[in-house]
């Protein structure tokens, strides 16, 4: 059963590797968007879902390579840009990954200039709320679909959620 789990895991990863070389990466969990006209049907179908995906996943740091730490939802309490987009506008590296900021002694943010007076009360919320991270782990950043349990997507699952009278959008295939 070990080499089952193996062979699963390499062919995952080989199959990113593929579909990564052939349309490029957008951010670190998806492809830009298929404008070739011929023989990408099938991924194209994929891609258009992505937002819908997105928005219904968190990033599940490990290593924190691929997740960027204001971009990505990855904190229990949400995206640090929405959460904190006074404190967005005063860093710099707006791009770094959560790997980045983060060393065994703590958080490594670097501000555009000097903070104001005003601003302190904000930025100690700000640290309080990132301060709850535990650290980095060995492995590779995973998107946690937060429609189950286990955070495995499942077609069934996404129509469910999708479903929602409040959730529905149109580019979903209803059919």
């Amino acid at each position: 059963m070990k080499w089952l789990w193996k062979y699963a895991n390499s062919s995952q990863m080989l199959w990113r590797k593929v579909i990564g070389a052939k349309y490029e990466e957008e951010d670190n969990w998806i492809t830009k968007e298929v404008t070739t006209p011929y023989g990408v049907s099938l991924w194209r179908s994929i891609r258009s879902l992505w937002n819908e995906v997105k928005s219904n996943s968190k990033a599940k740091v490990m290593d924190g390579s691929k997740t960027r730490f204001w971009k990505d939802s990855w904190h229990e309490k949400g995206n640090m840009e929405d959460l904190f987009p006074d404190i967005y506008n005063l860093i710099m590296f707006q791009q770094s990954t959560v790997a980045d900021l983060w060393s065994p002694q703590g958080w490594n943010f670097i501000f555009r200039r000097n903070l104001n007076d005003w601003e302190i009360v904000r930025v100690v919320e700000f640290l309080n709320t990132v301060n709850t991270f535990t650290g980095l782990q060995p492995g590779e950043d995973k998107l946690w679909w937060t429609g189950d349990d286990k955070g495995v997507f499942k077609v069934n699952k996404s129509y469910k959620l999708m479903d929602q009278t409040d959730q529905q959008c149109s580019s979903w295939p209803w059919k």
